[in-house]
């Protein structure tokens, strides 16, 4: 018999992952064992390092036991003539067609352990064989003889850890915790669906594993495994060719947590939320998914762990990416969920409310497929799905943006756009109001953050224009106000005018903000904001010294309209309004202009008006102006089309 023809270190080192651990290799020894159609398994697990001190309570005289040697011992074939040929053999097809296997199984070992010794006892040969299985096996050195035997048996023995898995001289340990019941886990989730489809052809398959320190002992039966049920479903390649995958699922309430996995060979590789496909069931539900094809069985990868399948990509050798299957796979669980769980609808729509909440302007784009489904997977995978096709939608509009003439597709796809994006810009207001009230209602009245929403602090760039602005906040109409100075030319644009009149200009004082209406370099009917912020302390000061800031800031206004020829100034100065302080304002011509909340006051110099508002103020006048974009909103929502779909909508008329 011919050894194996192949440098098998260098297909350990090249082929087998460097992720193996002691878990694979118990999984492999237990698949090899039901792939010889064994029905009892008993792993053997021990720690020698480390005696076990049932009697001490103390943490420091009980360390954590982990595993050293694992022996593996099964009722079935055994290695039988042509089991063994087989072995023998690198990237064998003998159990190709019926397990789909890749012949490399084994080699796992050899990853982890220096040597793996199998004696087998073969009934149909009445044989016991005996051979070590190293780097340099050669088939010829089995050791057979000719005996009685009643029942087969076959052990697997691995006692030499590798030092790059355990060496304590260099400190390395990648073994594995001896926590027979933890093991006894991962074994289960990564063998139900070989365990499940055994169970299915009325095949009763026991393994035990066995702490041989403790003599404690955790068993997988029939038992353990769900009685799923299954529906298929067909996935179209790029070739038009139909791809045929299975789900088995079993839905119930009687224990919590969602286990999904994506199957190959009758084992599982890898979780939905692996391949970005994110479950979330109500509290009382529990899910044991299953996806299992051909397909899968295909292009899973040598370890078992990861498939070569792209994220959204195809060609002639990958016919399927991730996105197709979990397309055609969401829809299938919508048919699923709708039978399993009652009032599933009213889930979806309460995440769909949730998403509206949080990100209205990607209702429109969010799948029809994801609506039947949406209560039940993750929500930030949802919106994320979402976001892309509301930027593809943005971008092909701008592709499209030089066309000669538009169809009526064309322009409602156009309104489409441009309406989400209003309402996106509505949503970053709302966001921007709720931060400032919590900031006040908890009193964290930081006059830097306040600041920063109107222009960032301390700004020393050349360029005037600063895009999106926050000046809505004081008025809608300054909403176009793109331009700003930094605070180096507002500095230098105060010092200079401190010099001609021979005042001093505030050095500490960096809270004022100044706006333009356009482009500055233009002086054609050039107009300005002025934002100032006075710290939050301000009311502590004298009365006189309050109002005299008045003064200084209509010397800024005069500076402004000076250095940048400016021909209207609208100032706004924001703090904290005391009686005192209204006092005064009124017995200087200041108005009350009526708000939502205590007044704003007003007053007229030619062609300058200040105005002096408070904090509470502002938020209230900007959270009212706000809130009547959002009723708009909120009426003509795809929400609210769900929930009415009989409602016309607002622009309607109502006959």
């Amino acid at each position: 018999m011919a050894h194996m023809l192949t440098n098998l270190q260098r297909v350990i080192n090249e082929d087998i992952s460097n992720r193996t651990n002691q878990l694979d290799v118990i999984l492999e020894g237990i698949t090899n064992a039901i792939h010889a159609n064994a029905t009892v398994i008993t792993c053997h697990l021990t720690c020698l390092e480390l005696p076990l001190l049932t009697n001490s309570t103390d943490e420091e005289f009980n360390p954590e036991r982990k595993v050293d040697t694992i022996k593996v011992t099964d009722n079935g074939d055994g290695f039988t003539t042509e089991n063994y040929q087989s072995f023998g053999i690198y990237r064998t097809d003998f159990k190709q067609n019926k397990f789909g296997c890749k012949g490399v199984g084994r080699l796992a070992f050899l990853k982890v352990y220096k040597e793996a010794k199998f004696e087998s006892f073969v009934k149909s040969e009445n044989k016991h064989k005996k051979f070590v299985f190293t780097v340099n096996f050669e088939s010829e050195d089995i050791k057979s003889k000719t005996i009685n035997v009643d029942e087969s048996k076959t052990i697997l023995e691995l006692t030499t850890l590798k030092r790059n898995y355990h060496d304590p001289k260099k400190r390395i340990d990648r073994r594995i915790i001896l926590n027979i019941d933890a093991i006894k886990d991962s074994i289960l989730l990564n063998l139900t669906p070989t365990l499940f489809f055994y169970k299915d052809i009325g095949r009763e398959i026991n393994i035990d594993i066995v702490d041989t320190q403790t003599n404690d002992t955790v068993s997988i039966t029939v038992d353990d495994i769900p009685n799923f049920n299954k529906r298929s479903f067909l996935v179209k390649s790029n070739q038009n060719e139909d791809f045929e995958f299975t789900l088995y699922y079993d839905i119930n309430t009687e224990c919590v947590g969602t286990n999904a996995y994506y199957c190959a060979n009758m084992r599982t590789v890898c979780e939905f939320h692996d391949k970005d496909f994110k479950l979330s069931l109500p509290n009382k539900y529990s899910a044991f998914l299953l996806l299992s094809s051909n397909y899968f069985d295909e292009y899973v990868d040598n370890e078992r762990n990861d498939f070569k399948i792209h994220p959204k990509t195809t060609d002639l050798y990958q016919k399927l990416s991730w996105d197709d299957i979990n397309s055609e796979l969401r829809n299938c669980l919508s048919t699923i969920i709708k039978q399993e769980i009652p009032n599933s609808d009213s889930t979806n729509k309460a995440k769909l409310a949730e998403i509206e909440n949080e990100r209205p302007y990607l209702l429109e784009y969010i799948d029809e497929d994801d609506i039947n489904v949406l209560g039940f997977i993750n929500k930030d995978s949802i919106i994320k799905k979402a976001k892309k096709r509301f930027e593809s939608a943005k971008d092909k509009l701008i592709r499209h943006s030089g066309k000669k003439e538009y169809s009526e597709e064309d322009l409602q796809e156009a309104i489409q756009i441009a309406q989400n994006e209003l309402v996106a810009y509505i949503h970053d207001r709302t966001m921007v109001i709720e931060r400032l009230k919590a900031m006040f209602n908890k009193k964290e009245k930081n006059e830097k953050i306040i600041h920063n929403l109107f222009m960032e602090r301390y700004t020393d760039d050349a360029e005037y224009s600063i895009g999106k602005n926050n000046l809505w906040l004081l008025d809608d109409r300054f909403i176009s106000y793109s331009y700003a100075a930094s605070d180096k030319r507002i500095h230098k644009i105060l010092s200079k005018f401190d010099e001609k009149t021979n005042t001093k200009y505030d050095l500490d004082r960096p809270d004022i903000a100044l706006f333009f209406s356009h482009n500055p370099n233009n002086k054609s009917a050039l107009k300005a904001a002025v934002v100032e912020i006075k710290p939050f302390d301000y009311k502590n000061k004298p009365g006189r010294q309050k109002f005299a800031g008045l003064q200084q800031l209509l010397d800024n206004i005069e500076a402004f309209k000076e250095a940048e020829q400016i021909q209207e100034i609208w100032a706004f100065l924001i703090t904290e309004i005391d009686e005192d302080l209204a006092n005064r304002l009124t017995r200087d011509g200041y108005a009350e202009l009526f708000s939502t909340d205590r007044p704003i006051y007003y007053r007229s110099f030619g062609n300058s008006s200040i105005y002096v508002v408070c904090v509470k103020t502002l938020i209230a006048d900007a959270e009212a102006r706000n809130k009547i974009f959002l009723n708009i909103i909120n009426k003509n929502s795809r929400l609210k089309k769900i929930l009415n779909p009989n409602q016309p909508p607002l622009h309607e008329s109502r006959s």
